[in-house]
């Protein structure tokens, strides 16, 4: 069975009705294809686990939030069922899988088409270097959310979603894209979307510390014992994205300014930011663990660290800044991954005692 494009839904600035697909249908995916269906646009949710694909065409696609339970019904496929031509490919796959994705997507795309990614690190010029910065929207994507099963997604903390054209132009195509994120999650739309892409790298470094340890996320990230860990791994972050010509922007409840301030009251304004950060992540939020933990303990695979905290690592490199405190996390990761290492609050403890 072949799954085409359609021909109803969202209309773009000339009238014609768009043709979307989300390309990666598990927790960031599911929430926004079930945003979109709900709403009656016509849109095709693409995956490749194939138990997930058949349950959400038979029974719909459950999202599972503090506010209840909610099944809609969706149309969705695997890759190789995929044909025609999409308007709006929304990305939403592992950054280990982006460019298998982009090559499956890319016979779907036409001269008009964009791919919006809905991922984690910095994959937007990769995107844009196989089909064209023209064609690549950016995405900060704000809000919590777990694969449970097959047709069912945990939603934890609403949040939010910031997207961007590359070149930080306004467009008939980006309202487009807010009005069909909005759908399922509040979205704004930002001049400089690079900058709040690495916003979410650099406050990634600090979401991955919760998986040093077997415990609640909430608990760790509001344990101010390692708040100085947190500090130096924000800093050498934003000072990479610096030497790379990106400003990171503030969003949410993190400021990166405190961090990289030596000045006096520096230190003090950046333990308030990490105290408001860890509050706001666990305000409305029913999920207690991360995705970093998710993928160790109950998926057994590799997490996106490599393209987080790695890439942060790579770019110092490259660009002449140290990175210390990120690569020990990293290499604890890689070690807690193989199964060398084992979480525990002796982790933090180790990075704590590496501040020197």
């Amino acid at each position: 069975m072949k799954m085409g494009a359609g021909t109803n839904g969202g209309r773009d600035d000339g009238g014609r009705r768009m043709k979307c697909a989300i390309w990666g249908s598990g927790a960031i995916g599911g929430v926004v294809g079930a945003g979109m269906a709900a709403a009656g646009e016509h849109v095709l949710l693409v995956d490749v686990v194939p138990e997930h694909v058949a349950a959400m065409n038979a029974r719909g696609l459950t999202i599972k939030s503090a506010q209840g339970d909610r099944t809609t019904p969706v149309r969705a496929a695997l890759p190789a069922q995929v044909q025609g031509v999409f308007d709006l490919v929304f990305l939403a796959v592992k950054s280990q899988y982006t460019a298998l994705a982009v090559a499956a997507v890319l016979p779907h795309l036409g001269p008009q088409s964009a791919v919006v990614s809905l991922q984690n690190g910095v994959n937007e010029p990769d995107i844009a270097e196989r089909i064209g910065a023209q064609r690549t929207i950016g995405c900060l994507v704000d809000f919590s959310a777990d694969y449970h099963g097959p047709a069912e997604i945990m939603r934890g903390r609403t949040g939010n979603l910031f997207i961007g054209e590359l070149d930080g132009r306004t467009s008939a195509r980006i309202a487009e894209v807010r009005r069909l994120l909005a759908l399922s999650t509040p979205t704004h739309v930002c001049a400089n979307i690079m900058g709040y892409v690495w916003a979410k790298m650099c406050k990634a470094t600090v979401d991955a510390t919760t998986a040093l340890v077997d415990e609640n996320a909430f608990q760790v990230r509001a344990d101010r014992r390692y708040h100085p860990v947190r500090i130096a791994l924000l800093a050498e972050a934003i000072r990479v994205a610096a030497a790379d010509g990106v400003r990171v922007e503030p969003f949410t409840h993190f400021d990166p300014a405190p961090f990289v301030d030596d000045g006096p009251g520096g230190r003090e304004r950046a333990f308030a930011v990490l105290d408001e950060m860890a509050a706001g992540q666990a305000k409305n939020n029913i999920k207690v663990r991360t995705g970093y933990w998710r993928d160790i303990v109950v998926r057994k695979r590799r997490t996106e660290i490599d393209y987080i905290t790695g890439e942060i690592v790579r770019r110092g490199e490259r660009l002449g800044v140290p990175t210390p405190i990120n690569r020990l996390q990293w290499r604890m990761f890689e070690e807690i991954e193989t199964g060398r290492r084992a979480m525990g609050w002796d982790n933090l403890e180790a990075l704590k005692a590496a501040l020197g």
